[in-house]
């Protein structure tokens, strides 16, 4: 922000004040517009209570920010002051007491308004140095007792219309509420007031906010290998990490039809951590695939500056330990949760010998195991969930294959 310079020994002129109520003026526009955006008009307090009596409605004392210009009109003056300036900024403007407005009449939707402007107020009959003899002072200009005003401030002023009035040289009209009044009526009893845009929540109330958001709102699903920045408000990540399902074994035969085991499910890592924006870049994901034709799948997991914070492997496979049984996958393990750290469902063995047993893959965190199936296993349908066994074949010496198992993932959600 600009700031006014004097000098020891200078003799101070009234523009060095004058400069610096500017330069403190445009600092605040650029705070306010940042904060809100430019253009934006927000008004603080300014609430609002209806008579019981008649149809007036008094609003209470408090602020605004408008657009505005630095000086409609020159401030200062008898041969020194600053001329006029119409840079546009950001402005404020007070009511310090309540004010008392009465609508216009019923039957028609009216609008409370507030006129925005600035005012020379606070006169003072102020002393001068007479320039031809300085040491003698002088009561008002030409020392004639006229008062000369010592304060511009902006102010608000209170109307209520069916449509806006004009807006004063270098203020605005912002719309502060709407009332429908009824034909009739004799008074605001039960009438509704409804507030315009303006009235935004306050900092505290929008930090509040954006927690309770961040706190509730589902997490963010990844499905496939890559990277998330940390956003600049964030200090914390919430995540969990699911591995691939492993692949069922499929029939095998011989002079009779031999069924194959489940795929296991994957693990399942939930947790949270301590993250920070302007370290490393960001969260790298892997997402382990479904494992298929026997295979188990595949690990998921989350680093962050090169360290794995948590991981889940994939459900193995189901496999053939003998030419007449099959053992269906184990689930895959968990490590590096805060939360939990869950091993996935194992798979149904598919037969031991004479005896058949069901074959089907073990379910994920959303189920979606494949089941056993007539020449052919079902394929698992959620995430980490392992593929069904497959049981019976066309013919002597054909092979059925067993389900493949679904992918894994990770969400994610960062919290303040």
């Amino acid at each position: 922000m600009d700031r006014a310079i004097v000098y020891a020994g200078s003799i101070p002129l009234d523009t060095d004040l004058l400069r610096a109520g500017r330069y403190n003026k445009a600092a605040f526009g650029n705070l306010a517009s940042m904060l809100y955006g430019p253009n934006v008009m927000s008004a603080s307090g300014l609430g609002y209570s209806g008579s019981t009596a008649d149809l007036s409605l008094r609003i209470d004392a408090g602020s605004i920010l408008a657009p505005g210009i630095m000086d409609a009109t020159p401030i200062g003056g008898n041969g020194g002051g600053l001329a006029a300036d119409i840079t546009s900024l950001t402005c404020q403007y007070v009511s310090t007491a309540s004010q008392t407005v009465t609508l216009p009449g019923t039957g028609n939707t009216y609008t409370v308004y507030a006129v925005c402007s600035e005012q020379d107020a606070d006169p003072i009959v102020l002393p001068f140095f007479d320039a031809s003899n300085p040491s003698q002072t002088q009561a008002g200009i030409q020392n004639n007792g006229s008062a000369l005003p010592v304060r511009r401030t902006g102010v608000i002023s209170i109307v209520a219309a069916a449509n806006p009035p004009s807006a004063p040289a270098g203020g605005c009209v912002v719309a502060l509420y709407t009332i429908a009044v009824p034909q009739g009526a004799s008074s605001l009893s039960g009438v509704t007031v409804q507030p315009g845009q303006v009235f935004w929540p306050t900092i505290p109330e929008l930090a509040t906010q954006a927690l309770l958001k961040a706190c509730t709102e589902p997490m963010t699903l990844v499905s496939a290998n890559g990277s998330v920045p940390i956003p600049a408000w964030a200090s914390r990540v919430e995540l969990r990490v699911v591995g691939g399902g492993g692949a069922a074994s499929q029939a095998l035969t011989t002079v009779s039809s031999f069924s194959g085991g489940g795929g296991g499910g994957g693990g399942d890592a939930w947790g949270v951590y301590s993250v920070s924006p302007t370290q490393g870049n960001g969260l790298a994901i892997t997402v382990g695939s479904g494992g298929g034709s026997e295979q188990t799948g595949g690990t998921s997991l989350v680093s962050y500056n090169g360290q794995t914070l948590l991981q889940a492997e994939g459900g193995q496979g189901g496999t053939f330990y003998s030419s007449t049984g099959s053992a269906g996958g184990v689930g895959g393990n968990a490590s590096g949760g805060t939360i939990w750290n869950q091993n996935g469902t194992s798979g149904g063995d598919g037969q031991c010998n004479a005896y058949t047993f069901s074959g089907y893959g073990g379910d994920g965190p959303w189920g979606g195991a494949g089941r056993c199936g007539n020449q052919g296993g079902r394929l698992a349908t959620r995430y980490g969930a392992g593929g069904g066994g497959s049981y019976s074949a066309t013919a002597d010496g054909v092979s059925s294959s067993g389900g493949i198992g679904f992918q894994g993932c990770v969400l994610y959600r960062f919290l303040p």
